[in-house]
């Protein structure tokens, strides 16, 4: 079984202890707390699922009772739920095993401008007796948009083979959950016309310089110059490889450690993870037709399929990547208004598809799927999203002295493209020779507040600072010695820190993290 790793692993990826049995060991209190303190709404909205954590897994079924009290805002004329509250409660069922329950706000009507109009709905009691309310005990939706206060997301990324990528907007607390597989470019909305790969997937990308006919290009075809590269052999050690045809570049394209490149001379086959405009593997595309060159591009590995793999995976390890998905040879043109993309399978010399994609600035890329033809919904408006837990990201760097094609799982990326700062706050480091630990004087998470923010130290240049450096994949754990703070589009401060990366059952690809509004 394929295993992601960090780079140079001497191991396949860690096993994580299994989760014990509960019985026969306490259980930690069950309290119940809305997710959110907020929820706004916009006039679209007709419905809205509010939902309700849980401090572990119910062990038994049970009813939580809600109750509700309206400003402006009456039962059957401006909202409705689901389940029925026109008693004035609202009775959630809660079935043993389940980590959280939800009910839907059905909005009727919205705000007379210049009025407010909201629902406040608080916790009224369980039929369990040993059940309890946590410290959100209601919440309050608004009929306008109003910035959330904070809570506690559980993301859906979808277990260990880490199927789906999650974008999150902190302000309108909402996740955007999409396959992973479902694109393999992005092309770039703004004033520049620029192509990004999909790293979750492990696309790469070489240019066949000086080739403009796409048809003229097969696997058998010489490269109209040698392209002077660097490996690493079978000891992962580097070493300097001389390609001369299509079919030996293609032995160095997919991400892997035995991915062909040179950092030096600024060949990569992949994006940089910082995610600048001026560090993709395609070239900026001209408006000049006769300056944009033929591509080949790997189009990644496959997510691996329960049926597809060898075993049941282990508490505490992930299995990511799949069978490699192929090469297409691709060709990008701009007129900077539209992007014309002509693509063709590889050994094709007769005819070739070419689709039209008009950019569209409400959103920073527009997906396209090359393996079926049309552009597809990934990424949320450019301005209705802070972080992206892609879960897997791949690209050719450094880990250590070597420099290969590297695959990272539990990657997280903020919206630099969009306009979202981010920084990290350090509490303590230790040195790895000593042992010894240095602490900084900063607050903790649980005392940092607005006047601690440090305008000065939000980056907007690297989408990369979160990356995987939240958690110790091979110990299991989410690091302490860190917190994050974010400042969206709209001038909005949050603060967040990471509190898992598996399930209660130790499974991985589970990820959660606490936030607030400063």
């Amino acid at each position: 079984m394929k295993k992601t790793i960090l780079l140079k692993a001497i191991a396949l990826l860690l096993i994580i202890s299994s989760c014990s049995d509960d019985e026969g060991q306490d259980l930690i209190d069950f309290t119940v707390n809305f997710s959110s303190e907020t929820v706004g709404t916009t006039e679209e909205d007709t419905t809205k699922e509010i939902t309700l954590s849980f401090s572990r897994p119910a062990s038994e079924a049970g009813t939580i009772n809600v109750n509700y009290t309206g400003t402006n805002a009456e039962y059957g004329t401006d909202f409705t739920t689901t389940p029925d509250g026109a008693s004035g409660t609202i009775a959630v069922s809660v079935a043993a095993g389940d980590k959280d329950a939800s009910f839907t706000f059905n909005k009727l009507s919205n705000a007379i401008e210049g009025s407010t109009k909201s629902v406040t709905f608080s916790i009224d009691g369980f039929d369990q007796t040993d059940w309890s309310q946590g410290s959100t005990a209601s919440t309050l939706v608004s009929y306008a948009p109003i910035a959330s206060t904070g809570g506690v997301i559980d993301t859906d990324n979808g277990g260990a083979t880490i199927p789906n990528q999650v974008y999150f907007d902190f302000s309108s607390e909402t996740q955007t959950t999409v396959k992973r597989d479902i694109w393999e470019i992005g092309l770039y909305n703004g004033t520049e016309n620029r192509v990004f790969l999909n790293s979750a997937l492990a696309v790469s990308a070489v240019e066949i310089t000086g080739e403009t006919d796409l048809l003229a290009i097969t696997e058998a075809s010489n490269l109209p110059e040698p392209m002077e590269l660097t490996g690493l052999n079978a000891m992962f050690q580097p070493e300097p490889v001389t390609v001369s045809t299509v079919s030996e570049v293609l032995e160095g394209l997919p991400v892997g450690y035995f991915q062909y490149g040179n950092l030096e001379e600024g060949i990569s086959f992949t994006d940089y993870p910082e995610g600048n405009l001026d560090d993709t593997a395609f070239a900026e595309i001209s408006t000049n037709p006769e300056e944009n060159y033929v591509y080949i591009v790997s189009l990644g590995n496959e997510i691996p399929s329960e049926e597809e793999l060898e075993a049941p995976i282990d508490p505490g390890s992930i299995d990511t990547s799949g069978d490699h998905r192929g090469f297409l040879k691709v060709r990008i043109l701009s007129d900077g208004n539209n992007y014309t993309i002509q693509y063709a399978a590889l050994g094709e010399t007769e005819s070739f598809t070419e689709v039209t994609v008009p950019k569209n600035t409400a959103y920073n890329l527009t997906a396209f799927s090359l393996t079926n033809g049309e552009t597809v919904s990934v990424e949320p408006t450019k301005e209705q999203w802070d972080i992206n837990l892609s879960g897997v990201f791949a690209y050719y760097g450094a880990q250590g002295p070597t420099i290969a094609g590297l695959t990272f799982s539990d990657f997280v990326m903020h919206n630099t493209l969009g306009g979202t700062g981010l920084y990290q706050v350090t509490l303590y480091e230790v040195d790895s020779e000593t042992d010894e630990v240095t602490e900084f004087d900063v607050p903790s998470y649980a005392d940092f507040t607005m006047a601690d923010v440090d305008e000065s130290a939000f980056v907007y240049d690297n989408r990369a600072v979160v990356g995987s450096g939240w958690r110790d994949a091979f110990g299991g754990v989410v690091k302490d010695d860190r917190y994050y703070v974010v400042k969206d589009a709209d001038g909005n401060y949050y603060k967040f820190d990471f509190t898992a990366f598996t399930s209660t059952e130790g499974e991985r690809g589970h990820y959660q993290f606490t936030y607030e509004r400063l």
